[in-house]
This record gives structure tokens, sequence and C-alpha cells, in this order.
């Protein structure tokens, strides 16, 4: 059976489908990557929109989404931020 492969993901999922398509173009004729920061990786930028690499810019997004300003309650991305050093030690 030939039939046309279209692939589909989200957040980390859609990264992979993105890139699969990317590999594959002979094999996988569409991708849908749904929330997936595919240009939140050095040397991904190319062409006109080419930008110096900025490795805080994808978690300054994430940060942004856990805030107030976003619609997240205000104590989100604090309490986000103490839960860091506790998962280190685990």
């Amino acid at each position: 059976l030939r039939a046309p492969v279209v692939v589909f993901g989200g957040s980390y999922g859609g990264m992979l489908a993105a890139w699969l398509r990317l590999k594959y173009p002979a094999a996988v004729v569409g991708a849908i990557a749904a929330s997936a920061p595919v240009l939140a990786f050095d040397g991904m930028w190319r062409g006109a929109a080419a930008k110096p690499w900025d490795g805080n810019l994808y978690w300054q997004v994430v940060t942004r989404d856990a805030s107030a300003a976003a619609g997240a309650e205000g104590a989100c991305a604090p309490a986000v931020r103490a839960a860091w050093p506790h998962i280190d030690r685990l």
C-alpha cells in the first residue's frame, strides 16, 4: 500500500514531526507541529531571518506562560522556580 504520509505532534512530538519531514521529504508529505519550539535550537535560523543564538529566549517564553500576564495565577512562576532546587536534589 502506498499512501501519502502526514505526521502530527505537539511540543516535543511536534519537533520530531517537523524534523522527520525535513530529514525524509520523499517519505513524509507534510507535518503538523503544534507548540513545537523547532527554532529554539542553535543553528536553526537561516537566511534573512538569521539571528544570533540566545539560549535563554525559549525559557523566557515558557516563563511568561506561567505568569499572571499570560493568565496564570500570580504565584505560578515563583512556585515553579522554588521547586527546581528540590527537583535537582532527587
